[in-house]
């Protein structure tokens, strides 16, 4: 029994929300494996493998030991596990420990619905993220073939709960670090409660142990402890580090100015660009813009046109006339659609116009493209 082997040409990475592109492929009956790469921690990767409309498993492709342990500790804690200190496939795993007896079709069943359900929770909390689609071979045995519906449902308080604290946590690979337990105690009350859970596990958070081990040890869900240890991690109590510590290089992404008043609109094409490999620079007062843009001038500027104070038009003509700025490509993103107001976009200077509601990809690439060719000339 081996592991499933690539047979295809990787397809291209694009920007994508993890659920749609999950559906899409599901309603197209797409057989393979859906790999979803985290954007704010580049070690962490999603594997979701499907066929025929169905969710066959999913699972991380790093970590495997600890999200193995830690599952099977809260959920079959009736059974002993010996599990391989360099696991790297739980899947394979779990099918030999059944053929070897020690457990029946039926528990393996559920221990792959568990964890394919716990990798969705994740995944799908992940509001853009860099997907590749893969024609694979199909698992070897087949044990599990289930519906998203049935596998998300039970799961979506969670998915809503883990979207809100992906800002100071993005998943339960995170390590954390406690910086000072003691300064908690100098903090107003609404700490006291998070500082006893932390005061009575501080063991635990010795050598940058990731949220899964972390858990596991103290006998909580990830979710709770999250939620617990989410106001110190935003007081700079705790820290949070990637799963694998990344070598920091210099920051060479292409750096891209959003000019637009909605804080909505500026989360959105922050959470794609960034998925895609860029920088981002919000503004929300767009009569400022020039002054930040002679401090740190942009690769490419992405406007709207309905703004207070200055629309995009005039702006974006103020822009042209700079000799500094004048050659930073402009594209307009707004919601109006008219061809008098393209033309208009055009004889202000911009070189594109795209329209809200946005396809993530469609950016990421008009944005790669237009940059480049700026370069050229």
């Amino acid at each position: 029994m081996n592991a499933p082997e690539t047979i295809y040409k990787e397809e291209n990475p694009k920007v994508a929300i993890p659920f749609r592109e999950l559906q899409n492929l599901l309603i197209n009956k797409s057989s393979g494996c859906l790999k979803i790469n985290d954007p704010q921690d580049k070690s962490v990767q999603w594997l979701v493998y499907l066929g025929d409309g169905k969710i066959h498993f999913a699972t991380s492709k790093i970590g495997q030991r600890e999200r193995l342990s830690y599952l099977l500790g809260r959920y079959f804690s009736q059974h002993k596990f010996s599990i391989p200190t360099e696991l790297t496939n739980d899947y394979q795993y779990l099918c030999q420990i059944w053929q070897a007896g020690q457990l029946s079709v039926q528990e393996v069943r559920k221990i792959l619905a568990q964890l394919t359900q716990e990798a969705l929770t994740q995944c799908l909390a992940l509001p853009r993220a860099t997907i590749v689609f893969e024609n694979t071979v199909g698992l070897d045995p087949l044990l599990l073939s289930i519906d998203l519906k049935k596998l998300i449902l039970p799961a979506r308080k969670h998915i809503r709960s883990w979207v809100q604290l992906r800002t100071q946590i993005s998943s339960a690979f995170q390590r954390l670090s406690i910086q000072n337990l003691k300064s908690i105690n100098t903090q107003e009350l609404i700490y006291q409660k998070e500082y006893q859970i932390v005061q009575k596990f501080k063991e635990f958070f010795k050598d940058n142990r990731c949220l899964y081990e972390i858990a596991s040890l103290a006998g909580m869900n990830t979710l709770e402890l999250a939620l617990i240890l989410n106001p110190l991690i935003k007081a700079g109590i705790i820290k949070t580090l990637p799963y694998q510590e990344i070598v920091k290089k210099e920051d060479n992404r292409p750096l891209v100015a959003c000019i637009d008043d909605s804080n909505a609109i500026q989360r959105i094409v922050k959470m794609t660009l960034e998925a895609g490999g860029f920088k981002v620079m919000n503004i929300l007062e767009p009569a400022k813009a020039m002054t930040t843009f002679v401090r740190n001038k942009p690769d490419l500027i992405l406007m709207d046109i309905n703004m207070p104070e200055i629309d995009g038009y005039k702006l974006s003509y103020m822009l042209r006339q700079s000799p500094l700025l004048k050659d930073i490509p402009i594209i307009m993103l707004t919601g109006r659609n008219g061809v008098l107001d393209k033309v208009k976009a055009k004889m202000v200077g911009a070189v594109r116009y795209i329209s809200k509601p946005f396809n993530p990809q469609e950016l990421v690439e008009t944005v790669d493209e237009n940059i480049k060719q700026a370069k050229k000339e």
